[in-house]
């Protein structure tokens, strides 16, 4: 565990101050890769992508999930629940990458999605959707429909399973039936799961850069570039370690000030 967890860490922290290769021996440059990371434009338009991203993808990563957890729960029968709970779990089995090629297809100017506004009239709404720096990053982060992550809909799932019968009994008595009780009594008792799903999705969204990469390459200009992803090329094909390594220490700074203000705000809350 010291050697694959916390040896690359220290040596991304190293090397950060330093002007690297990869190969070399490393020199020391001080906070020049930091100045540099933090006053590069298209560091700056990672960043402005990245945040979008992380918004959008926390609405993608509560909503769709808590809606199919509600309408699961509250179907008649156990077997019922069963099955419907499966057919969300069984796609994990497609490796992501599949998923992604699949939606690059979706995404062309003679693809589904454009073959299907077409078939409806809506021809006028036809794009090249991957093409058009006003659409693509729009585009990566709301493909995958319906959007339901499946470990996001069984942890609320669980949740609600969680809560007690006499509850349920107690609201209806108060009239808290329908939405009523999902706004004002498994929201309120969700809030430990909803408060992970949201740590989770900030965490994951601020580091990943699979889609920007085998999708569109960070293009077209730096209109779908993430920080890691940038990080990512500059190591790959610069050959900046250094650089990049200081990139990665930016990433992790950000996450673990995230982290720690959500546990400040849950703690507040409780």
């Amino acid at each position: 565990m010291a050697y694959f967890s916390y040896v690359p860490a220290y040596t991304a922290m190293t090397r950060a101050f330093t002007d690297w290769d990869g190969l070399n021996v490393p020199t020391f440059t001080g906070l020049e890769n930091f100045q540099r990371a933090l006053t590069d434009p298209v560091m700056g338009q990672a960043a402005l992508n990245a945040g979008i991203w992380v918004v959008l993808g926390l609405v993608l990563a509560v909503l769709p999930p808590l809606l199919v957890a509600e309408l699961i729960f509250n179907l008649r029968g156990q077997r019922r629940q069963y099955a419907w709970r499966s057919l969300f779990v069984v796609p994990v089995v497609v490796p992501s990458l599949v998923l992604l090629l699949m939606w690059g297809t979706f995404f062309r100017s003679d693809g589904l999605i454009n073959t299907v506004l077409g078939s409806v009239g809506l021809g006028a709404w036809r794009h090249d959707w991957l093409s058009d720096p006003s659409t693509a990053l729009y585009s990566l982060i709301f493909l995958g429909f319906p959007y339901i992550d499946v470990f996001f809909l069984l942890l609320l799932y669980a949740g609600l399973q969680n809560i007690a019968p006499e509850v349920f009994e107690a609201g209806k008595m108060d009239g808290a039936v329908g939405w009523r009780r999902v706004l004002y009594l498994d929201l309120p008792l969700l809030r430990p799961q909803l408060g992970l799903i949201a740590l989770l999705s900030v965490i994951g969204n601020v580091q990943y850069f699979i889609s920007p990469l085998v999708l569109t390459s960070g293009g077209p200009g730096y209109s779908t570039t993430v920080p890691a992803l940038l990080m990512y090329n500059t190591a790959t094909r610069n050959g900046e370690y250094g650089y990049a390594m200081a990139i990665a220490v930016l990433l992790m700074l950000v996450v673990v000030v995230l982290t720690g203000l959500s546990r400040l705000v849950a703690r507040e809350r409780a």
